[in-house]
């Protein structure tokens, strides 16, 4: 990416990326649809229930994957071979043996999490059977995405969308049969998710472990490089730590839509599927301009940064405006392709279209948290993130529901913040990178 056309660059890299996540959030999302459609109300509002406590732990592995990705960027625009070698063992290492501790830990805490959040208790052994099933095959997951993170890094982002388009089709199928052929319930939905996450990690390290010499992964390398795992860290760790505080705080938004009807729970439920298909395309052009970024700023080629920002930025406004516009016309349609009760669809459609349209902000925000932590600057987007979507969130949550206990006030809860975040993160970026300040 230090050299050639920007914008084709940037599409070629982030439309396999995009496509790719999408087909890996349908692991959720079938489950969500096959549940919805055959189980009913109550088994959808169980996934609804334990589907942010999941993107906490989801969450936290991003943030160290971006960590390693961005390590791996710049050594490979700098032509530095050794230290990608390092970061790439490093990184395969330490997930290795944090995500042995995180099953452990998942399934110990699922509960607790769940009486936390104050879940009905007609749906809570279902919920917790679910996020038992689902933690004890999280290590899937976890190697998954650093070793696509790895192959994203130096510029190969066809590959992983091959293998996830592989892997969600085997997953459909196992939902089907679990659910529909053996009668297996929400357990079944569970299964189907691990055992397709399982197979996803095979091609991937099958291309690690046996492709260019440049990036091979060796298993007798496989060690944790002090020094490269505290700059991993360095850069990944706010993120992760943010990612995952943003995710637990959203985890008890779900209390607040437990106030009201299993109905109110069920739509949201939907809500949260869609709208995670909208940080996926907002992620995908995100990480691209990472990508590009890092790699260039490893090159030290400054003017092709700002270019690459700027293009990037167009590209993504562009992209989210038209999806964000389809979902708050089709927003009832959307709904009904999940569950057939038509309180919950009414309830879904009311919590797409009070979001829909702040979505642009949303994007800013994400956009520019990533560009920052192409630079090296994990620290301050972490910070913002942190103070909006948990700080600014919850407070907004505990204050307005006691003022007005209107599910309308809960809807309200992203767009409230994302006004606060997407301000605040530009300023800081004009602030800080005037050298990489967009230009008409």
């Amino acid at each position: 990416m230090t050299e050639g056309a920007i914008l084709p660059q940037i599409i070629a890299f982030a439309l396999p990326l995009f496509v790719g996540n999408l087909f890996q959030q349908l692991y959720n999302t079938t489950d969500c649809f096959v549940v919805g459609k055959f189980l009913g109300r109550d088994a959808l509002a169980a996934i609804g229930a334990s589907s942010q406590f999941v993107f906490t732990v989801i969450g936290f592995f991003n943030g160290f994957s971006t960590g390693a990705q961005v390590v791996i960027s710049q050594s490979f625009g700098a032509k530095n071979i050794r230290r990608m070698q390092g970061a790439i063992h490093t990184a395969i290492a330490s997930a290795f043996v944090i995500s042995a501790f995180m099953t452990v830990f998942g399934i110990f805490v699922s509960p607790l999490v769940l009486r936390a959040i104050s879940v009905p208790q007609d749906v809570f052994d279902l919920a917790d059977s679910y996020l038992r099933i689902y933690f004890s095959g999280i290590a899937f997951l976890i190697l998954y995405n650093v070793g696509s993170g790895i192959l994203r890094a130096l510029g190969d982002s066809r590959r992983p969308f091959y293998f996830l388009v592989f892997s969600s089709v085997v997953n459909i199928a196992l939902d089907l049969l679990f659910v529909l052929g053996l009668g297996l319930g929400i357990r079944g939905a569970a299964w189907a998710t691990v055992i397709s996450e399982g197979i996803s990690i095979v091609p991937v390290f099958f291309v690690l472990m046996r492709g260019d010499e440049l990036f091979r992964v060796r298993i007798k390398n496989l060690k944790i490089d002090i020094v490269i795992l505290k700059e991993i860290l360095r850069i990944g760790l706010p993120g992760a730590i943010a990612s995952s505080l943003t995710a637990f705080s959203n985890t008890f938004i779900q209390k607040y839509v437990n106030l009201f009807t299993s109905s109110c729970a069920a739509g949201w439920a939907v809500f949260v599927r869609l709208d995670q298909f909208m940080q996926t395309a907002m992620m995908s052009i995100a990480f691209s301009a990472m990508t590009f970024v890092s790699q260039n700023f490893g090159a030290s080629k400054t003017e092709r940064i700002r270019q690459g920002i700027k293009s990037s930025l167009s590209l993504k406004l562009v992209f989210i405006a038209f999806l964000a516009l389809m979902l708050f016309i089709f927003a009832g349609s959307l709904t009904s392709i999940f569950i057939d009760d038509e309180e919950s669809i009414r309830y879904g459609s009311i919590f797409i279209r009070c979001t829909a349209p702040f979505y642009l902000l949303c994007a800013v925000c994400m956009f520019f948290a990533q560009v920052l932590r192409g630079l090296g600057d994990s620290l301050a987007p972490t910070i913002i993130t942190f103070s909006g979507f948990v700080v600014l969130r919850q407070t907004f949550l505990f204050i307005a529901t006691r003022l007005t206990p209107s599910f309308y006030v809960v809807s309200m809860a992203y767009p409230v913040v994302w006004i606060f975040t997407s301000t605040t993160m530009t300023c800081y970026y004009r602030f800080r990178y005037s050298k990489f300040e967009l230009k008409a």
